[in-house]
């Protein structure tokens, strides 16, 4: 897949895309052949200062994006040509165990007073609260394994303690718009949060594309998408001249749940020493990973017995 923008037109004439309309607002999930909610377009809080929460959250991410210093870029992106920074839990990338990520004094402070926003903790606690509406076992999942890793290194710093993400990408823009791209570091079965932020029109640009559904989704200033970013190819359409779109991503590596689950240590520290018939228990345990992974999202009917009735849903 080239890494580039694709258009609407192109997405439904070359590729057999649907286009998806969508308020941003009323919540629809996204269903598996088996019925599974796998993702799920969140929408936005009920609540009548939503424009105004999620319009000074942009302002505050410009605002930040004045005061950090990022790296020039080089080559063709992975992701698309827009200033990006992370901050919290993480593990991958040559790290020998988990940590927060580290940034020069100056990007650091910055980013803090960012996550301190009280808009910005207002877009991170409903993301987590949405994921732990419609995939409540997954939420669960990772609300216990990740417990064990801050309880076994009390000095690891959260972005939110209302939000279960351990980690967040605020995308600066100014015109965030990604090339098609699956972000392998996360957990493969796992969910990230995409708030979509700036001033642009949903109608005519910055939709999100889910290439392996065949779907054009559009999206909205202030409205939250979940997907599986590790294992769905997705991307966005460009917004217009003179439009902004910032986005605010939370997510988790997978490394942090292979850390916990392998003892606290490396995967090829706990290999050290295994017996043949050990060898083939995880060859044995990691062909059922991924079932046991896609067995922690919910069926329609599971969640109308918690919560009553839900949304028509995308199949």
């Amino acid at each position: 897949m080239a890494k580039r923008l694709w258009t609407v037109e192109e997405c439904v004439e070359r590729w057999g895309h649907v286009v998806k309309k969508w308020d941003g607002k009323t919540p629809i999930p996204i269903l598996d052949r088996l019925g599974r909610i796998f993702g799920i377009c969140a929408g936005t809080p009920e609540d009548e200062d939503w424009d105004t929460v999620h319009q000074d959250a942009a302002a505050h991410i410009q605002t930040a994006r004045g005061e950090c210093n990022f790296p020039k870029l080089r080559g063709v992106p992975l992701r698309g040509r827009f200033a990006t920074m992370a901050a919290g839990v993480s593990f991958g990338g040559g790290q020998v165990r988990p940590g927060n990520l580290v940034h020069s004094v100056a990007n650091a402070r910055s980013l803090s007073k960012l996550l301190e926003t009280r808009t910005i903790r207002r877009l991170m606690a409903f993301a987590s609260g949405a994921f732990k509406f419609w995939c409540p076992r997954l939420h669960r999942y990772y609300a216990d394994t990740l417990g064990q890793l801050y309880a076994r290194y009390p000095r690891l710093q959260r972005n939110y303690n209302r939000s279960v993400f351990p980690c967040a990408t605020v995308n600066f823009g100014p015109r965030t718009c990604c090339f098609p791209h699956r972000d392998a570091n996360n957990l493969p079965f796992g969910l990230c949060a995409i708030t979509a932020l700036g001033n642009f029109n949903p109608e005519l640009g910055g939709h999100l594309i889910l290439w392996d559904l065949k779907l054009v989704i559009e999206f909205p200033p202030g409205a939250t998408i979940l997907i599986p970013s590790a294992t769905v190819l997705h991307s966005n359409v460009a917004i217009q001249q003179g439009e902004t779109r910032y986005s605010f991503t939370q997510y988790a590596a997978g490394g942090l749940f292979r850390w916990v689950e392998h003892g606290f240590r490396l995967e090829r520290v706990r290999k050290q020493g295994q017996s043949k018939e050990q060898v083939e228990q995880d060859l044995v345990d990691g062909e059922h990973r991924w079932d046991e992974g896609i067995n922690l999202f919910s069926t329609l009917d599971e969640l109308r017995s918690l919560h009553g009735d839900s949304k028509t849903p995308i199949r």
